[in-house]
């Protein structure tokens, strides 16, 4: 699904930032203006003009909020987060544009979710020697422990945006408390304490599922996990070594992450592989130069994942996957994916399923749907009624 840019980076980024129209995150005119300022493959001008119209819509909500009108306050606030968050996307992560852009975007967001007909709880998650942040969201009528939702995102994500990739208005409309929260190599832990990835997410889950239960308006007895992006890697490891989990949703599906670097060229990562660092760090160098996307995911992993070279990265790349893991999920599991995904080849999609032994339900998402792009983009709507329709299901004893 094409948007505006030719590029696939700028374009799918483009299309995320819209996608959250569907829960108020977005204004489809904002972004489009919005892009047709940018100029082609040029990051300087993405970070620009996202930032002229996150501060634009930032004073909208200013003045809303000054003239007491806290609904208008909210809505602009709410984009102004998403717009600031896309604003800081391309940024190197050396870039001293980077922290002060990332917490506008979080402070836009605080200031929409304070305004909520029951205000969002913002959150700490003891975690060996520090907290994990986040929020909980409760519906306005809770009475009582409730089914519970966690959402955790994956390689690029911060905990404000999963509230609208989450659909977390769709689930407190069906009664659902959303506890979403960042683990090591995403948002705050990233950006603030310098946590990496780890592939054992079952000990980030963990503390979260604590906390969790201690919660006066959590069901700890029906708990679904929602791991989106990368976190259908990080939300299935922790369901095979957490028996707390009574649903697993992999949105999309991330069964092994070197073997979706290689999908598409598997012959040249069979040479790579074999290659010394010096020749896969110059190879590694050289698309970066030619290739926004190589550039920015090279760069971007480097950050998320604590390493120094391309090599290493490499060598880091294959502890993160399901392979023989997968096996030991004992939840009802809920698995989406894209035809259309770039990221995730659908063909990975069915070896994680041929290990799964639990009950497992299958959606992948068409092209003809809007729906066909990674995380199911182009049609959210879509695919939280598929999520929580089958979460309604699996967490209903």
């Amino acid at each position: 699904m094409r948007v505006h840019f030719s590029g696939e980076a700028f374009d799918y980024q483009t299309l995320r930032a819209m996608a959250y129209t569907s829960f108020g995150g977005a204004e489809i005119g904002e972004v489009l203006t919005t892009a047709e300022r940018i100029g082609k493959r040029d990051t300087e001008s993405w970070h620009q003009e996202w930032r002229r119209t996150a501060e634009r819509v930032e004073g909208l909500a200013e003045e809303a909020a000054e003239a007491g009108r806290e609904r208008t306050a909210r809505g602009a606030y709410f984009r102004a987060h998403t717009y600031f968050r896309t604003a800081e996307f391309f940024l190197p992560a050396d870039d001293s544009r980077r922290r002060p852009t990332y917490e506008r975007s979080r402070e836009a967001f605080r200031a929409a979710a304070e305004r909520l007909d029951s205000p969002a709880t913002r959150v700490e998650i003891p975690y060996e020697d520090t907290d994990l942040p986040g929020y909980l969201f409760v519906p306005a009528d809770a009475d009582g422990p409730r089914p519970t939702v966690v959402c955790l995102g994956g390689f690029d994500s911060v905990a404000e945006e999963l509230y609208f990739l989450c659909a977390v208005p769709e689930a407190l409309a069906r009664g659902y408390a959303v506890l979403a929260f960042e683990g090591p190599g995403q948002g705050a832990p990233l950006r603030e304490e310098g946590l990496t990835a780890r592939p054992d997410w079952e000990h980030v889950v963990g503390p979260a599922l604590d906390y969790a239960a201690d919660l006066p308006s959590v069901d700890d007895a029906r708990i679904g996990l929602v791991g989106v992006s990368f976190g259908g890697y990080y939300a299935p490891r922790a369901a095979a070594f957490d028996d707390r989990v009574a649903a697993l949703v992999a949105f999309d599906h991330m069964h092994d992450l070197y073997r979706a670097s290689e999908y598409e060229a598997p012959r040249l990562a069979r040479a790579m592989r074999l290659a010394p660092d010096i020749v896969v760090n110059a190879l590694a160098s050289l698309g970066g130069r030619v290739s926004l996307e190589s550039r920015w995911l090279l760069e971007n992993s480097k950050w998320v994942f604590g390493v120094d070279s391309a090599a290493e990265l490499q060598r880091t790349l294959p502890e993160y996957s399901l392979s023989g893991v997968a096996g030991r999920i004992d939840c009802p599991t809920l698995v989406l994916a894209g035809e259309d995904d770039h990221f995730v080849p659908l063909g990975l999609a069915a070896e994680f399923v041929d290990e799964l032994t639990c009950p497992t339900t299958v959606r992948v998402f068409g092209t003809e749907e809007g729906a066909g792009e990674h995380c199911q983009v182009g049609n959210l709507t879509l695919a939280s009624d598929v999520m929580y329709d089958w979460l309604d299901e699996a967490l209903a004893a």
